[in-house]
């Protein structure tokens, strides 16, 4: 959207900013609930509408909990799914609907891990309270749970997206803030995500410092593994290099898939972008597939993401996973600084002593 358009929605960013004032003194005043389970939650979320690289950050809370031997239940709203309610996307044996029942993340989340039960619904506690009394989770992982306060966690993480300042970022629908930047206060832990190769957290803690001087933790997503459709064999990562690539996504920032390709040595000839969550149609696939062509590049790169949507058809699956070439990148979380106090945190959480 123009700047000029922006601006001519900050009236209704300002009426947004005060039903969620609102809403969030109600809480803090009592008069609205945050319900309880018998089993420690974490939440991770942020503060603005975006890809700010919360749910690899869930995934790799996932990995470390079940390496610890818990058993985790995942627990988001199940963005882009058709189905409203609560839905068990994997119920710990086997993953029961594709990312139209059960949305792209978590439809993801449960391939990636077998053994974990996931759950979506639009009220979060009702998710929560299934995966813990009939699947026996022993803690619960919340994705994108800011800002969802009727499910008491027990360690709350925001993602802050170290390149953005989010003193400059105006409410929603005029900017992509969420909420006032006093609901920073609400964090017990705050992750700094996308940060660079060179990179000091002194500047990201002082613009922080009014509203936050807990602990803090910083990371990078890096490229785990290329992974070739449609049974998803895992390639070398070197397997791009030098080749050239039609690159698409339908993801919040295209722009930093766009890098990972080039970083991983793919000459991108040509490349499609999608809104996040994006459902694709058969009038998509056709297009992708007359663009590829017409790029003459060599092979096809997209996202976990992507391919979990485009999967859920078996029409797409044979017209352009089955007959092209097409890869696709698995991300995963690098911590750089901070390590020790994330899992200082998790260990107080785990251990039933709280975060303070």
């Amino acid at each position: 959207m123009q700047k000029g358009g922006r601006s001519a929605l900050i009236p209704f960013s300002w009426l947004y900013g005060c039903v969620v004032w609102l809403r969030n003194r109600g809480f803090d005043l009592g008069m609205l609930r945050e319900e309880r389970v018998s089993v420690p939650v974490i939440a991770v979320g942020n503060l603005t509408a975006g890809g700010t690289g919360k749910t690899p950050l869930v995934e790799w809370l996932v990995g470390r909990l079940r390496d610890r031997g818990r058993t985790v239940g995942v627990v988001s709203r199940g963005y882009g799914r058709a189905t409203t309610g609560v839905v068990v996307v994997s119920d710990g044996t086997r993953v029961l609907v594709d990312a139209r029942g059960g949305g792209d993340e978590p439809v993801q989340m449960a391939e990636k891990f077998p053994g974990t039960v996931v759950i979506v619904a639009e009220r979060r506690v009702d998710a929560a309270r299934l995966a813990v009394v009939r699947y026996r989770a022993d803690v619960v992982v919340m994705d994108d749970g800011f800002q969802h306060r009727y499910l008491h966690r027990d360690l709350n993480i925001l993602v802050v997206d170290v390149r953005s300042d989010l003193r400059k970022e105006r409410l929603l629908p005029a900017g992509m803030r969420r909420e006032g930047l006093s609901a920073i206060r609400r964090a017990d832990l705050i992750g700094l995500s996308k940060v660079p190769e060179k990179f000091s957290s002194a500047f990201v803690t002082a613009s922080l410092s009014r509203w936050y001087a807990g602990p803090m933790f910083a990371y990078r997503m890096t490229t785990a593994a290329v992974r070739r459709a449609p049974e998803g064999s895992r390639e070398h990562v070197d397997v791009l290099r030098g080749r050239s690539v039609f690159a698409f996504c339908g993801i919040a920032d295209p722009k930093r898939f766009l890098e990972e390709v080039r970083s991983l040595g793919g000459i991108v000839r040509g490349s499609a972008s999608y809104p996040d969550h994006h459902v694709f149609t058969r009038r998509d696939i056709g297009e992708l597939i007359r663009a590829f062509k017409e790029s003459g590049a060599d092979i096809i790169v997209t996202t976990e993401k992507d391919i979990a949507r485009i999967g859920a058809f078996p029409e797409h699956r044979e017209a352009l996973l089955a007959r092209h070439p097409v890869y696709w990148t698995e991300l995963a979380v690098e911590i750089v600084e901070g390590e020790g106090e994330l899992m200082g945190s998790l260990d107080r959480v785990l251990s039933g002593k709280g975060v303070r």
